[in-house]
């Protein structure tokens, strides 16, 4: 009757203890988890099959190299959905999850997946050096080597000979009376419409969300940001600083810690626009008023503490969340949580609304270290 979906954090903090933080935090939820379930009366004959997904779980993540890539990639989280009474097992290994996890429901929690791949997007990197273009694109679960190395001449005008015009007369000067610095501002120009170019015509043939670029020359950078089409310049996200030539490890990994990064400062960001939201009364703290929120649909950004949690009680076929158990009259099952706030993510999330987790001492604070929810239009919310 009832899946098991588990999302668990393995960035490098999470692996660095002994035993690593990860394997502590796994064992001391399905614990909790086992004696919730048992302490709210659900049928043991239901459990059985919950119980052995535990069990399987634990388990792998007692073992080390089942969260390792196949690629070679680091893996910064990984996602589990399990339904042991028909064999059911999937494992997805992403860059990072939203939040660390353990749901049993009536249907798995895969919209954590697609949140966390639509949050991290397509990124297109490119390094280029010396005449050549190394291009990757990485997104949440993978990377790919677009381009190996390429040599820029293949896509950029051929240097050394100008023509022009006189009288219908062909005319041709060489470049030798040209001082050394012209020359070099010349070729950094020709290079850097080539690469500009290129990254358009990629554009075309595989739309991306964000562009890293990297070069060993500082200047070549802004130099091909000034020749970027209006449409990939939108995408432009960060300057990285790769090695030349380098591999799909120190691509992904450059992505991941430069992501990161800036995370943090997107958070100053968001909590400038929840102040000003809740100023409007456009903004609630709380999960009650949040929840509310999120069954009406008008939840615009859910922002959640990593640490908060409530039990409560899920009511389908409606998806009708309580906080007593009290559901509705058509009500067929209901299934106690230990954390109703995974419940409350999932459903903001299917209603195309956005998950923001505070990392943050300044943005926790400013939820009261619970939960926090900016409308999408203004209603008055009772509770």
């Amino acid at each position: 009757m009832f899946y098991t979906s588990v999302y668990m954090s393995l960035q490098p903090d999470d692996r660095a203890d002994r035993p690593p933080r990860y394997l502590i935090r796994i064992k001391d939820l399905i614990k909790r988890y086992r004696e919730f379930l048992k302490e709210k009366g659900v049928d043991p004959r239901h459990l059985e099959s919950v119980f052995e997904d535990f069990r399987k779980i634990e388990e792998f993540f007692e073992d080390p190299r089942n969260l390792e890539s196949d690629e070679g990639i680091p893996v910064g989280g990984i996602a589990i959905f399990s339904k042991s009474d028909e064999n059911y097992w999937e494992v997805v290994k992403l860059a990072y999850v939203l939040r660390n996890e353990l749901v049993v429901d009536i249907q798995p929690y895969k919209l954590g997946v697609y949140a966390v791949e639509s949050d991290f997007g397509k990124n297109l990197v490119v390094n280029f050096s010396k005449g050549l273009i190394d291009v990757y694109m990485v997104d949440a679960r993978s990377i790919r080597h677009l381009v190996d190395k390429l040599d820029i001449e293949e896509v950029a005008e051929k240097p050394g000979v100008f023509k022009t015009a006189v009288a219908d007369m062909p005319v041709f000067r060489t470049l030798r009376a040209k001082n050394m610095e012209a020359l070099k501002a010349e070729e950094a120009n020709r290079v850097a419409k080539a690469v500009a170019d290129y990254l358009f015509k990629i554009y075309k043939e595989e739309p991306y969300d964000n562009l890293f670029l990297s070069s060993p020359n500082e200047k070549m950078v802004p130099l091909v940001l000034e020749k970027l089409h209006t449409y990939v310049k939108r995408t432009f996200r960060a300057e990285l600083q790769l090695s030349w030539p380098t591999n799909k490890n120190e691509v992904y990994r450059a992505v991941i810690d430069k992501t990161r990064e800036l995370d943090v400062e997107d958070e100053k960001d968001l909590l400038k626009r929840f102040n000003e939201a809740l100023g409007l009364e456009m903004a609630v703290k709380g999960l009650r008023p949040a929840t509310l929120l999120a069954m009406m649909g008008n939840v615009d950004t859910l922002i959640v503490d990593p640490d908060f949690s409530r039990e409560g009680f899920i009511c389908h076929p409606s998806g009708y969340f309580s906080f007593e158990g009290e559901c509705p009259a058509d009500t067929d099952v209901v299934v106690p949580t230990p954390d109703i706030t995974d419940k409350l993510v999932e459903e903001v999330l299917r209603m195309g609304g956005r998950v923001e987790v505070a990392n943050t001492n300044e943005l926790r604070d400013a939820i009261d270290r619970s939960v926090a929810a900016i409308m999408r239009w203004k209603m008055e919310v009772k509770v």
